[in-house]
């Protein structure tokens, strides 16, 4: 094709959590270098989901996002349509599509005007039906779920319900770091974003691209990298929730765990040499002599 339209990437990904065997197809428009406007939404619970508590947070994110829709831009018809789904915090995506994308970022707009005006336990800016939606959501913090996470590509928001005070509500913890990962999911709808999976809890992070880096990740899906920027963590735990301004994504190198084998024989030695066993318990004890002499 002279002017491709988008690329195509078929691979084979046996450890993503949603899809344990079987083929990916990742649609990437190729685009003219601009970086699309984003027009997603995302609710994360954060706990032990059960598919009770799945349930019911998926039926009223759909309510708060069609009320949006509704009151922001009542003149046009916007189609939300599930992007992502992720296990682990129950993160859950829906982009909005429509003839024209300005009412659709309007609607994104409230989205993160609802989700700062519950983090500081205020009402919501629009009609009793959209904060009565809002507050159910946060009234899912209970029990297993610790907090609510209203997200776009702009705004993180996290909601730790009614029984916080609200002095007491931390705050996001922000600042320029790294992430270690295994790229599992990416998509070009709106932002060109991946999802990480942090290889120290096993939990999903939304990072952010520019354009530029656009080929760089395509190479970097289903590996393990370092990604470096502005990290938002959470504030209970300090866990990675998502990573914006990247300035790197460093990929790492497999190692076989079997690998220090290859350094047998490297240091020379004769029969008449000390055994390794003999050097190191030489090495402790004598550590202990120097302790006990203290």
């Amino acid at each position: 094709m002279d002017d491709p339209f988008y690329l195509e990437h078929l691979f084979y990904n046996s450890s993503s959590p949603l899809v344990k065997a079987g083929w990916v197809s990742v649609f990437i428009p190729a685009g003219q270098g601009q970086e699309m406007p984003d027009n997603t939404v995302t609710l994360a619970l954060e706990g032990d989901v059960t598919l009770f508590e799945l349930r019911e947070s998926v039926n009223r994110f759909a309510n708060l996002v069609d009320l949006l829709s509704r009151e922001i831009a009542p003149e046009v018809h916007i189609q939300w349509t599930v992007e992502d789904l992720q296990g682990g915090s129950a993160l859950m995506t829906v982009v909005g599509e429509a003839e024209d994308e300005e009412p659709v970022l309007r609607v994104v707009k409230g989205y993160e005007r609802v989700g700062q005006s519950l983090q500081r336990g205020e009402p919501a800016p629009f009609s009793p039906a959209i904060q009565r939606e809002a507050i159910s959501i946060t009234r899912m913090v209970k029990d297993n779920i610790i907090s609510v996470r209203f997200h776009t590509a702009e705004v993180d928001t996290v909601i730790y319900g009614e029984a916080v005070a609200l002095e007491k509500r931390p705050e996001m913890l922000v600042s320029f770091g790294a992430v270690r990962g295994r790229v599992q999911t990416l998509s070009s709808r709106g932002k060109l974003k991946f999802t990480l999976y942090d290889l120290f809890t096993d939990k999903p992070v939304t990072c952010y691209l520019q354009e530029e880096q656009r080929d760089q990740m395509i190479k970097a899906w289903g590996h393990e990298v370092v990604v470096m920027g502005r990290v938002t963590r959470s504030p209970e735990a300090g866990r990675p929730l998502t990573v914006r301004e990247i300035t790197q994504v460093e990929p790492l190198r497999n190692v076989d765990a079997q690998s220090y084998r290859a350094l047998r024989g490297s240091i020379p030695w004769n029969e008449d040499d000390e055994r390794s066993e003999i050097t190191i318990r030489r090495m402790r004890d004598a550590d202990d002599e120097i302790y006990l002499r203290r």
